[in-house]
């Protein structure tokens, strides 16, 4: 068996991992995962048999798509995965999503739980009444010149640190929205395929209003598609996704090494993934 750098030779392998797993992601999401970070792979005469990734977003990194095959587990392989890609992120802030069958291994290496996650879908989207922006407030798309304006203020929400996330999101997404309030930015959201269907997140913006405002309306035109968010439970953006007919379906915990950051003014309602956070 060998530890080694994960590239795109094994994403197709790694696409049949989370297959068999019935996990969602797409080629595609692979791709751009491997993309914006790195990963390690177990290897065993040119068998993928586990992966892990992880993204480093300034101080704080994120750790994700942690996954054993059925036939390698219980020999200390997801151990090994995880000793390699800690190694390499020595010196960073760390956070992941567990699975209740993985929290007690990441609780060995020091991680500690701080809370954790709703996700939220819908196999059809039913129509729901619109939430409008405020007289104050106006949504609009996102522009390339204030890439970095709003990355700076997705830090303040969690303290990653993620440019390359963002500008990677401008490319990519169906919808890229800005909310502006009174004149100034004051939050945004983006609408991308992934999965069976669509995924909104990030949502960064200061309260549940402004979350609300920015959802409804990247949900306006997906009546009939899957649609998923994954928000923090205690961000109350879950409950009101509930009303929409977006019920919670997953609860993974949101596990720490090191310190946890805490919010400056700005939230983060809705994650870009589990794995990148």
């Amino acid at each position: 068996m060998d530890i080694i750098r994960m590239d795109e030779r094994h994403l197709e392998a790694a696409y049949e991992l989370t297959q068999r797993l019935k996990w969602p992601h797409r080629r595609e999401d692979w791709r751009q995962a491997l993309a914006l970070g790195e990963g390690v792979a177990a290897v065993d005469n040119g068998k993928l048999l586990g992966t892990t990734l992880f993204w480093r977003w300034g101080d704080y990194a994120t750790l994700g798509l942690v996954i054993v095959a059925d036939e390698a587990r219980g020999k200390g392989l997801g151990k090994q995965l995880m000793q390699t890609a800690l190694a390499e992120l020595a010196g960073h802030q760390l956070r992941l999503h567990a699975t209740e069958m993985g929290k007690g291994l990441y609780e060995k290496f020091g991680f500690v739980a701080t809370g954790c996650v709703a996700q939220h879908q819908s196999r059809e989207l039913t129509p729901g009444e619109r939430i409008a922006p405020l007289a104050s407030q106006r949504l609009r798309l996102a522009r390339h010149e204030e890439l970095e304006e709003l990355s700076a203020l997705e830090s303040r929400a969690h303290g990653l640190r993620r440019p390359e996330l963002i500008a990677s999101l401008y490319d990519s997404a169906e919808r890229f929205l800005v909310l502006e309030e009174c004149g100034e930015v004051a939050g945004f959201a983006a609408l991308r395929r992934f999965g069976h269907g669509f995924a909104i997140g990030p949502i960064v913006c200061r309260d549940l209003p402004q979350a609300q405002v920015l959802v409804s309306e990247l949900l306006s035109g997906l009546e009939g598609e899957f649609v998923r968010i994954d928000t923090d439970s205690e961000s109350g953006l879950g409950d009101w996704l509930t009303t929409l007919g977006m019920v919670q379906v997953d609860a993974p915990v949101t596990m720490y090494k090191g310190a946890a950051w805490q919010p400056q003014g700005i939230r983060a309602f809705g994650l870009m993934s589990q794995a990148m956070a």
